[in-house]
């Protein structure tokens, strides 16, 4: 198996996912990340998706053996990889990148 290529095409395809995120989160919708709002929600969770397919198509594309396990390890890598940096980056910038709790959405019970 190609771990090299496999980590390698995770990292970058989540760090370039993360920062057309943030690109499009800030330019498009305004200075301030806010999860109410359900455009922006389905955005946030449709580019990870695709870029989890796009990178587990590249190691799919670039391998001889075990193509299929390959591709899934990378997606997987790479939505992993995604929800770390996204961590890491509300940790860091916890003004521009708020991550609220779900808990007083409106319309959204989890008790």
């Amino acid at each position: 198996m190609r771990w090299k290529l496999v980590i390698i095409v995770s990292f970058v395809a989540a760090v370039a996912d993360f920062l057309i995120w943030l690109f499009t989160i800030h330019f498009l919708f305004g200075a301030q990340f806010n999860a109410s709002r359900l455009d922006v929600v389905i955005l946030g969770m449709l580019l990870p998706l695709a870029f989890a397919v796009f990178g587990g198509f590249f190691v799919y594309r670039h391998t001889a053996r075990r193509r299929k396990l390959q591709a899934f390890i990378a997606s997987l890598l790479t939505l992993i990889f995604i929800l770390g940096i996204c961590f890491a980056g509300a940790r860091l910038f916890p003004e521009s990148l708020f991550i609220p709790s779900w808990t007083g959405a409106p319309g959204l019970n989890l008790n």
